[in-house]
């Protein structure tokens, strides 16, 4: 049994809410010339459907082994963002990349090894870019009244005698979709989501609820020889009473789409699982953790020579020791023996967060590092509640204030002699903390 291009672009169409729904969450509509790889793309028509609408995209590349089934897609597409490939994941040549969305679409689900493959997907990705997985879940679906349990026979049979003999899906995992956000997450994901869009039975005619059932079981009809007769059989009587129950106006089916997503971390965040490979230390990458008295050392070596009113070291220790409200991170390079080189710290009041301190030492500025510390300080406010971000700068300060504009923050308001060494007015920055992900806490 090949794939069947009819029932594949139908679910395509029905299921393209949980796409959008997913691209919503991670803010495809807001990036601009953002680059998108489509893995196991087939004849092109579910990536054109997805990603044309999206003016941001500067281009969209689409893979797939199936050489007929790609240069279908080129002949049909006409839209010169997208180009196509003939080749699997695992040979994908990524000379392209990086990309900021890596997309699967009913595909992880049949790749041999799916761990493998979101690894994979996170190396082609920018830090800060997107996987977004769409599956199923057959342990999701409901089937009711069935008191003979004609969904679970079929689907059972199928898991015997069909899926582990046809080649595209011996090692499909039909029950992926409610496991797939812990995949992501040991693959090193972070801020991992899910959305749920169901199709029911619920106010389709007859005619609507024969194509529903002939969607969940035209891959699931033609047993193969080696199964034998007794199978095929068995099938064929069991869907045509599971077919009779969808004939019925008081049963109700329901068969969820997944879409699960997740982003790579920044580089110098801290990764979310400790199953995520560990890579050597590269220029320009941090390593980021909780402040401690141990670092005061550090800390003061560097908060000397950035302000002219340094705090104290008590200021710090009594924070850490006794103010619930404040967070206060430091950033360390293996290049300088795990030295302490930046720190950031914020206080979470209520809905607003407020920058403390940031510092980076004065041999590892102007290497992203501010940039880093000050996006981290936002994801965790916004994760902890906070809708705003809120800093002060010096007005004699273009760089800083150049630096915290290109992130999101505008001038909200001028504190006249705020600034006492030297004289100086006050300049409050305000960033918006949007509770999605993919919102400007991530920009």
């Amino acid at each position: 049994m090949g794939w069947n291009r009819v029932q594949i672009t139908r679910a395509a169409k029905v299921g393209a809410a949980a796409d959008y729904a997913a691209f919503e969450a991670i803010g495809l509509s807001e990036m601009e010339h953002a680059r998108v790889l489509d893995v196991g793309c087939f004849d092109g028509f579910n990536t054109v459907l997805k990603f044309a609408p999206y003016s941001g995209i500067a281009c969209v590349k689409g893979i797939d082994p199936c050489e007929e089934a790609v240069d279908r897609a080129r002949r049909a597409c006409d839209d010169p963002r997208f180009s196509w490939q003939v080749c699997s994941l695992q040979d994908y040549d990524d000379a392209d990349g990086p990309f900021d969305v890596v997309y699967f679409s009913h595909v992880l689900q049949h790749l041999p090894d799916k761990e493998e493959a979101l690894l994979t997907a996170y190396d082609l990705l920018t830090p800060g870019g997107f996987v977004v997985v769409k599956t199923v879940d057959d342990g999701a679906k409901a089937s009711w009244p069935d008191p003979d349990r004609l969904m679970s026979q079929v689907l059972a049979l199928y898991d015997e005698a069909v899926r582990p003999y046809v080649a595209h899906t011996a090692h499909t995992d039909r029950y992926l979709g409610m496991r797939c956000g812990r995949m992501l997450s040991d693959a090193g994901f972070s801020d991992v989501g899910m959305t749920a869009k169901h199709a029911t039975t619920v106010g389709m005619d007859a005619m609507a609820r024969r194509e529903f059932f002939e969607r969940m079981v035209y891959f699931r009809r033609h047993v193969p020889e080696q199964s034998g007769i007794a199978a095929q059989r068995r099938m064929d009587e069991l869907i045509g009473l599971w077919g009779a129950l969808f004939e019925r106006d008081d049963y109700y089916f329901d068969s969820p789409t997944f879409a699960v997503w997740g982003r790579r971390p920044f580089e110098g965040e801290a990764l979310p699982s400790a199953a995520r490979p560990a890579k050597p230390a590269q220029d320009g990458v941090w390593t980021l953790s909780a402040m401690t008295e141990d670092d005061l050392s550090d800390v003061m070596s560097i908060e000397s020579r950035a302000f002219p009113e340094p705090w104290a070291p008590v200021a710090f220790a009594m924070e850490l020791r006794h103010n619930r409200d404040a967070s206060y991170v430091v950033a360390r390079d293996e290049r300088c023996g795990d030295a302490v080189v930046g720190y950031v710290g914020w206080w979470l009041q209520g809905e607003r967060a407020v920058v403390t301190r940031i510092a980076v030492r004065q041999d590892r500025r102007r290497q992203g590092l501010g940039r880093v510390l000050l996006r981290f300080a936002c994801l965790q406010a916004g994760k902890r509640g906070a809708t705003s971000m809120e800093l002060t700068v010096r007005s004699t300060n273009a760089g800083a204030r150049a630096l915290y504009r290109t992130l999101g923050f505008f001038e909200a308001d001028r504190l006249c002699g705020y600034y006492a060494r030297p004289a100086d007015d006050g300049v409050v920055m305000v960033k918006e903390l949007e509770g999605r992900i993919g919102g400007p806490l991530c920009r």
